[in-house]
Formats: structure tokens, C-alpha cells, sequence
């Protein structure tokens, strides 16, 4: 029924009569091609709303009329929910604010450079890097002296390490490397691909060649030493199965546990099933009531041994030798292998990535860049001066006081707009519980601030000229403006009201009920039965003058579930083929059709009864009499529109359209 109303979600088939590309002929682009209300419409933008709407159509005189009538309803609709003032309503304002919060946002951003390091990042997935690190901590917030400090000591430890000394025994000794891990690994990361490390580190790493010590450089996490052991191809990803035997240091520790591991290969090589084996043999919970299967893994996500022996492993079923790691023995069975996928298979996944690491702010800081040379972003340094001297550090931790004729002065201009001290001081306010005062002076504190100050007003003016600066942004906006309005006016006006509006539905059912009517029916059985001795036994009492079927049915399906199925109907001849079937067969009255074999089983019809074609009650056909209902209001709705607002096209501009 049709009151069952799109959803905002859907707004680009609701507003259908929407966008895409542009004209053909030289100086057709600034041409109305149609004029509702009073609004005019270009050739141009028709075009584009055209076109997205039939893509794969062939444009000719008729079809471009056809489309301009629903576009001139559309618009008609839009005008009617203006001059209701639907425009201006908290929510429509909300519900609009928020979509446009979202459409904006890949205008927002370099997108030449988001393409670049997308690509890069793909390269990188192709190439997998090993490397060996130590780490001096020092966090993003220290002073200059302890960052000072911690460079200092990074450096030093690499200069040991150029002279000849150890790596890892460096790492590894008091005083090196402040990685936890170094305990374990000596600072050997093993192989990792892009956006397993943080992309500073990354990108160090894939600059340099095997061999080459690398840094200090610098993360969130402090200053790295990095030192290149290898390069590969990236191996893709692998889906195998494991049984796991774990050594017990109170019944014979890793002897029995290799003994045990062993025994299990040679029932497998003899052809036992490595599923069962798994099922009852293998230590590890997590798999072992799934036949030992593990998820779909690459590089990284392994320990070492066990990695390097399932790639090793050349199809799908081959199993490995016992393999030994941290956690015990292991036999390896190969399930899946993926290659690294393509560039645009993994596109929009590394899209995802980027956005969500630390190189997304590369992006953004490209783009607030390039705006701010665009628009001549300049500070007034006189202005921040004396914001400055006002300040002392101790009183950020409380709102800033400048006098009146500081704060109303503009510090920052973007563009053609100004912004003044007092908003810079209030964007102070809003971060202060956040800002790190420790052992910093209140110019550093403020410049700060004021840099990021300075990135949200261009962001922001940015934002307001989208429009005027991307025709597909304005349109798409129109599109989303228009389609809300749209959908609320049309859902008041048909959808809803073809519901609520019961005297309204009963006078087009009074007018109407002659055109609602049942076509023959049949009233029937469907048997499907297992084999010939069931059919033959449920027919028997089928064929029984008030034979109990169903007692039959249940009395057969406690001895088998599966000897017989019963299929009950009473449907329109022409909906169920096999009662249409049925219907031929025995010339249109009540029988029994022959047995006949279908997907392997017994199949018979019997039809009980047939009916006359006879008239619905409002009650059978409501939901098609809504349908019809929200049709003719719809029409009547629109006929006063265009009796209402005056609209005119310029056939010659629109046949124009190519």
C-alpha cells in the first residue's frame, strides 16, 4: 500500500526530478528553459537534473516533454510548501543543516591530495617492510628542554649504532630503548605493510633501503631510531585451519606435547579427517569446535613461525610439518588464499583508513593552505601582541580581559570577512580545559591558539561560499532543500491523509467499489509427498467423502517429517501457477489432478471448491483502494496547483538539449 512512505534517505528518487550534466548547443547554458512561480530554471541546471535522472536514456523531444511536466509538478509542490512557510520550521532548518553538514564535507578538504596519498598508501600495501626500533619517550606536549633532552639521547644511541655496536643488544640495555617490548624482541618489529604503524614511522621506513638507520624521528610517541632489515612483496591474506597441542609442564612439557603433535601427522597422512582431529585434540578453545578454522589473516596479524609456515603452504588443503611457536605445537591446514586485491577494489577501504590516521591532518592542512593563500588569511600581529600583554599565563585558566576597544578590533581576515579579538578570546574559553600550560609562556599558549583559531575561520568561510564556488554542491543542496519539503508536504497532503481521512476514503470507495472485484477463485490443496506409497495413502482419505486430512497428515509426519507436505490456498485463479495448472487440468470444477513427479517428489492438487468472480467488500481491497485513494488525491492535488501558479516553458530552449 502506498502509504508506506519513502524515507528521508530516499530523498533523490522522491526529489527524482533532479540533477546532472549540461547543453549542447554554444550559449544554451544561461538560457531558462522554464519558468514556476515566478522561479526560473536554466537550461543548464534542467540539463543536469535531466541527466542524472536517466542516465542510460536516449534524449529526444518527447522524452525531454515528458520529463519537463514532472519536473513542472515538482517545483509546483516545492512552491505550495514555501508559501506554508515549511521553509522556515526548527526542524526543516535542522534536518537541512544536517544533511548539508554532510555533503559538505568532501568539499572541504584537498581532494587532489586525498587521491595522491589514497594511492600511496596502495603502493604500500603491495610491499611489506621489516624493521627494528628504539624508542626515546617524550610526549607531544614536553617542553622544548626535555625535548631538547630526548633528541639528544636518541641521537647518541644512534651514533653508537653507526660505529658497529648492536642493535638490538643497544635497544635491549639500560638506558635504551623505552619500548616495552625490546625485552621480548630486541626492538624488532617484524614485517608490517601501510597503516600498521603510526605514518610517520611508516613513511621513514618506506624511504629508506635495507640497511639504512633511520632517524630520530619523531611520533606521538617520542623519537624512534629506525634501522630497515628488509623488503618483500606484500604475501596477501590467508584462511587455514590448526590443531594446537600446548606443552604441560606437569605431564611431560614439551617431549609429550611434540610426541602428541606427531602422532597426529601420521593419522593425517594416513587420511584421518583433520576436522574430527581437530575437534578433539586441539587446545585452542577459540577454533577447535570449528574444525580448527581461524579468520582470514595477512601479515602481522601471527605470530612469526606460524605465519611464515602457512604462506609457506602451496593450495588449498595442504598441511604443514609441525610447527612450533610460543603458544606450542601446531599442524597447519591451508583453507583460502587471497591475493592483494586491486586498486579499485580496496579504494574506498583505504579512503576509510586515511580518514580515520594521523595523515587525514595532511589533508586538512593542505587544503586550509591553499584557502588561506586564496583569500589572503592574514593576522593582525599588533592585535595578538597586545592580547599578549593582557595575558598572564596563570590567568588563561581563566577567561581573558581585554578592554572593549581591543576586543571589538578584528585579528584575523579572511576574505572579505573580519574576525574580532573578543571571538578569538571566546574560542580560548571554549579549549582551556584542554590546553597544556606546563612550562609555557602565555605568547606560545595564545600563538597556538590563535593558529587554530585561524584554521576554523577559514574552514568556516570556506564553507559558506560553497555554493557560489561548485554548481554540483548548490544543486545537490537544491536537490536536498527541495526533496525535504517534498516529502513532509507530500506525506500532509496524500500519504498520511489518504489514512487519517476515513470519510474522504469511503466517499471514493462509494464512487469506486464497482472497479474492486474478486476474478474466479479456487479453493484447494497442494500435496507433496515423499513417494508413491505416501501420496496413494493421503489421497485415499482425500477421496473420502469428509476424510480427515489433517488427522492423516500428522498421523504420516509422526512416523517420517519429511513423507509429505500439505499446501492450503484459496487464491485468484492466474496468482499460484500449479493451482492454474491444477485449474486446466480439470477443466475449471472441483477434482483431484493426476500424481506427478516434481523436484523428486510426489505432487497432486485437489480443489475443494471454485468461486465465482464476485465483488470485494471495502475491507478485502483496502489496501489497493489506499493506493488508488493517494492516486486520485495526488492528481486533484495537482490539478489546483497548476491552476494556482503560472508556468512557462521555452520549448525551443528545451529540444535544444543534447
Amino acid at each position: 500500500m502506498r502509504h508506506n512512505c519513502p524515507s528521508t534517505a530516499t530523498l533523490s528518487t522522491l526529489s527524482g526530478l533532479f540533477l546532472c550534466l549540461f547543453l549542447a548547443l554554444p550559449g544554451a547554458h544561461a538560457q531558462t528553459v522554464v519558468t514556476v512561480a515566478g522561479e526560473t530554471v536554466s537550461a543548464d541546471d534542467f540539463a543536469h537534473i535531466f541527466k542524472k535522472n536517466n542516465r542510460d536514456s536516449l534524449i529526444t523531444p518527447s522524452s525531454l516533454d515528458e520529463y519537463m511536466e514532472l519536473f513542472i509538478d515538482f517545483k509546483l509542490k516545492v512552491q505550495a510548501a514555501e508559501d506554508l512557510g515549511m521553509d522556515t520550521a526548527s526542524s526543516f532548518v535542522s534536518e537541512l543543516a544536517g544533511y548539508r553538514k554532510q555533503l559538505a564535507r568532501p568539499y572541504l578538504v584537498d581532494n587532489d591530495l586525498l587521491d595522491a596519498m589514497v594511492r600511496e598508501a596502495y603502493d604500500r600495501t603491495l610491499e611489506e617492510v621489516r624493521a627494528s626500533h628504539l624508542l626515546i619517550r617524550v610526549s607531544p606536549e614536553a617542553s622544548p628542554t626535555d625535548t631538547l633532552s630526548a633528541w639528544n639521547k636518541a641521537l647518541a644511541l644512534k651514533e653508537r649504532i653507526s660505529s658497529g655496536e648492536d642493535f638490538a643488544a643497544i635497544a635491549s640495555s639500560r638506558g635504551g630503548s623505552d619500548d616495552p617490548s625490546v625485552k621480548d624482541n630486541g626492538g624488532d618489529l617484524g614485517w608490517f605493510s601501510a597503516f600498521m604503524m603510526v605514518h610517520t614511522f611508516e613513511e621513514a621506513c618506506y624511504g629508506a633501503s635495507v640497511g639504512d638507520l633511520v632517524g630520530p624521528v619523531r611520533t606521538r610517541f617520542g623519537y624512534h631510531i629506525i634501522q630497515v632489515t628488509g623488503r618483500r612483496d606484500a604475501r596477501g591474506e590467508m584462511r587455514v585451519a590448526h590443531i594446537m597441542i600446548r606443552p604441560d609442564d606437569a605431564k611431560g612439557g614439551d617431549a609429550e606435547a611434540k610426541a602428541k603433535i606427531d602422532a597426529l601427522a601420521a593419522e593425517l597422512a594416513a587420511g584421518a579427517d583433520f576436522t574430527e582431529l581437530a575437534r578433539q585434540h586441539s587446545a585452542d578453545q577459540s577454533s577447535r569446535t570449528k574444525g580448527g578454522e581461524l579468520p582470514m589473516f595477512g601479515t602481522g596479524r601471527m605470530v612469526e613461525p606460524f605465519e611464515e609456515a602457512s604462506f609457506a603452504l602451496a593450495a588449498d588443503g595442504d598441511l604443514s610439518e609441525p610447527v612450533q611457536t610460543q603458544y606450542g605445537w601446531h599442524i597447519i591446514k591451508r583453507l583460502e588464499y587471497q591475493a592483494p586485491p586491486t586498486f579499485e577494489e580496496s579504494k574506498r577501504e583505504l579512503e576509510k583508513k586515511l580518514q580515520r590516521d594521523s595523515r587525514s591532518e595532511r589533508v586538512r592542512e593542505s587544503f586550509i593552505d591553499k584557502r588561506k593563500a586564496e583569500y589572503g588569511f592574514a593576522i593582525d600581529e599588533k592585535r595578538f601582541a597586545q592580547v599578549v600583554e593582557a595575558t598572564v599565563v596563570d590567568s588563561i585558566v581563566q577567561p581573558i580581559i581585554v578592554k572593549k576597544g581591543l576586543a571589538k578590533k578584528p585579528i584575523i581576515t579572511v576574505g572579505k570577512e573580519k574576525t574580532t579579538v573578543r571571538e578569538f578570546l571566546s574560542f580560548v574559553d571554549s579549549k582551556r580545559a584542554r590546553i597544556d600550560m606546563t612550562g609555557r609562556t602565555a605568547e606560545s599558549i595564545l600563538r597556538e591558539a590563535l593558529d587554530a583559531f585561524g584554521d576554523d575561520v577559514t574552514i568556516a568561510y570556506e564553507d559558506t561560499r560553497l555554493e557560489t564556488k561548485h554548481n554540483d554542491f548548490r544543486l545537490l543542496m537544491e536537490e536536498y532543500h527541495d526533496g525535504i519539503l517534498l516529502f513532509e508536504l507530500t506525506d500532509r497532503k496524500v500519504w498520511s491523509r489518504a489514512v487519517r481521512d476515513t470519510t474522504g476514503l469511503k466517499e471514493f470507495w462509494d464512487a469506486h467499489s464497482d472497479e474492486y472485484a474478486w476474478k474466479t477463485r479456487v479453493d484447494g490443496q497442494i500435496f507433496r509427498c515423499a513417494d508413491v506409497a505416501s501420496a496413494e495413502r493421503i489421497l485415499a482419505v482425500a477421496q473420502e467423502e469428509g476424510g480427515d486430512v489433517e488427522t492423516m497428515r500428522r498421523e504420516m509426519v509422526s512416523e517420517n517429517p519429511l513423507s509429505i507436505t500439505v499446501e492450503e490456498s484459496r487464491t485468484e485463479v492466474g496468482t499460484n501457477p500449479v493451482f492454474d495448472a491444477a485449474f486446466d487440468a480439470l477443466g475449471g470444477q472441483p477434482g483431484i489432478t493426476e500424481f506427478e513427479e516434481v523436484d523428486g517428489m510426489i505432487r497432486f492438487v485437489r480443489i475443494r471448491s471454485v468461486e465465482v468472480p464476485t465483488g470485494k467488500t471495502l475491507d478485502e481491497a483496502r489496501g489497493k483502494v489506499i493506493a488508488d485513494f493517494q492516486d486520485h488525491l495526488e492528481t486533484s492535488w495537482l490539478a489546483e496547483l497548476r491552476a494556482r501558479y503560472p508556468y512557462k516553458v521555452d520549448r525551443a530552449v528545451l529540444h535544444a538539449i543534447r
